[in-house]
């Protein structure tokens, strides 16, 4: 893998290092090569300590061997007509099958008298090599019996043994010579060892291949991550590493799926962004444009005139503040700290909402139901999404109509032991049509026009921001907005909550008894006409 560089005008350069699969292959050829050599070199000491021994074995039995011949030769039938050393050595060389790889010689006063019929071409070698002869003779009666090691030209690398020979009331002095051809020896083991680096050489091409392969297919997704960050920019969020190449289940296969999620994140926060840019200002832009075209048709020296369009131009700005403001809470609702749960009794929660919300209109308020626990709530963001769906209510229901605000705890059907809270706000407005059910959700989207009255009685028209609000606070809440509407029987916006106590946030809970449907109608403070 190529390494990452900066391609911004003016970068410094960088050298370019090796990739991470050249080192990744060089760190496992090196250390399988260093444990290859290491055990092969380990293997191949043990076998030539071995393979010496086996050579001072065949010269102590070749030396042993010459005892039991020269013994039978001087003891047996024909001992009486060994009279010389020679005819000793000639015995007991007679009697002497040397293998492929040994010599025999006979030496008589220092020269070579006697040796076997048969001859190979080491015992040709060694019977023509005057430095062995030599050494060989060097040895004295009583000397011990050791293995000697000549190197030359003739005889690369030979060991042998001399063993002297004397009869006694004889000046003439024998020798028994026995070698071993060390480098005939040592072929088989040279030999195996020739074939087993042959097939480590093979293996590291093997290890190399594979690995060159296997590292190839865990790295791609490192390769294409590197290639789609160079390519994202604001234009282009959609590069995303392909799932093929993310179904190892290891660590790079992690990384591959966090980074698609947080392109996700950066494409939809960039996709909002611009769409609440373009809302924004086009919301914005109408109450900029009533203002301009008002204060540029004024007629100053007209008190009235003046009057009317001050009255506007403060309501058009009071409608830009609470379009600004909402778009602030928006922003926010991303934010970890949007939300700060804290124990909330639900039962006091809604009778707080109900006396916040009674001085909005003249409607028959109501408490449908309600339970005595205590949960895990932000009291401010839920009070903030009820007064909005108040709000909402209050907008599209006529004067004297039933607004109910509603709560009650359900067991979770996805998951049996734990439970939901819903809260709802119910009223007998105009309702909503079902393909408009999820577009009023959206930024700036609205259900439809109020009613007549409704503006006759000062309601101001909304920002178009509330339910995106609503659902912002019930999200943050890890929860949902549910909405049961048909046109012309009101409609029933649900916050449905996860329930979290104070205990744990996580333990089951306990469903708390309802206080079930009272109906409670609460006196309006608005004068009946």
């Amino acid at each position: 893998m190529e390494p990452v560089r900066d391609h911004r005008p003016g970068a410094p350069k960088r050298p370019r290092g090796w990739s991470v699969r050249f080192r990744i292959l060089t760190a496992v050829l090196m250390t399988t090569a260093l444990g290859m050599m290491a055990a092969g070199l380990t293997s191949y000491a043990i076998s030539r300590q071995d393979v010496y021994d086996g050579v001072e074995a065949a010269l102590r039995q070749e030396v042993n061997e010459f005892f039991e011949a020269s013994n039978e030769a001087m003891n047996g039938p024909g001992g009486a007509n060994i009279t010389t050393v020679e005819a000793l050595l000639r015995a007991t060389i007679k009697a002497t099958y040397p293998d492929e790889n040994e010599a025999v010689l006979g030496l008589v006063n220092g020269k070579l008298e006697l040796h076997p019929n048969k001859q190979s071409e080491l015992q040709t070698s060694v019977q023509g090599d005057p430095e062995v002869i030599a050494k060989a003779a060097q040895v004295r009666p009583g000397d011990p019996i050791l293995p000697q090691q000549i190197s030359n030209e003739r005889n690369r690398n030979l060991a042998f043994v001399s063993v002297t020979a004397q009869l006694p009331g004889s000046d003439d002095v024998g020798h028994y010579v026995a070698a071993v051809d060390i480098d005939t020896a040592f072929g088989p083991l040279n030999s195996t060892y020739r074939t087993y680096a042959l097939v480590c050489v093979v293996a590291l091409i093997l290890v190399g291949l594979v690995g060159f392969v296997v590292s190839g297919k865990l790295l791609a997704p490192l390769r294409t991550l590197r290639q789609t960050a160079q390519e994202i920019g604001e234009g282009n969020l959609s590069g995303r590493i392909p799932e093929d190449q993310l179904t190892s289940g290891d660590e790079i296969a992690d990384l591959g799926h966090t980074m698609n999620a947080m392109l996700d994140r950066l494409s939809t926060s960039f996709d909002e962004q611009r769409n609440l840019l373009d809302d924004a200002g086009h919301e914005l832009r109408t109450p900029i444009t009533i203002v301009q075209g008002h204060l540029e048709l004024l007629d100053q020296r007209n008190p009235t005139e003046v009057a009317e369009t001050v009255d506007l131009s403060l309501d058009e700005l009071a409608r830009m503040r609470r379009i600004v403001e909402d778009l602030m809470i928006l922003a926010k609702s991303r934010r970890p700290d949007f939300v700060r749960p804290g124990p909330v009794d639900v039962d006091d929660l809604l009778g707080s909402v109900l006396d916040k919300v009674k001085p909005l209109a003249d409607r028959r308020w109501r408490i449908d139901r309600t339970v005595h626990a205590v949960i895990e709530l932000d009291q401010q963001r839920i009070t903030q999404a009820l007064v909005q769906l108040v709000s909402n209510a209050v907008r599209h229901s006529a004067d004297g109509s039933v607004i109910a605000l509603g709560a009650e705890v359900l067991p979770d059907p996805d998951h049996p032991t734990s439970h939901r809270l819903r809260l709802s706000v119910r009223d007998e407005g105009a309702g909503i049509a079902a393909e408009d059910h999820q577009r009023i959700f959206e930024r700036f989207a609205r259900s439809g026009p109020a009613p007549e009255h409704d503006h006759a009685s000062g309601h101001p028209e909304g920002s178009g921001l509330g339910l995106a609000i609503v659902d912002a606070i019930a999200t943050a809440h890890r929860g949902r907005v549910l909405l049961h509407s048909r046109p012309g029987r009101g409609s029933t916006f649900t916050l449905d909550l996860p329930v979290i106590t104070d205990d744990s946030r996580t333990e089951e809970v306990e469903v708390p008894d309802h206080r079930h449907p009272i109906a409670t109608e609460q006196e309006s403070p608005w004068p009946r006409s």
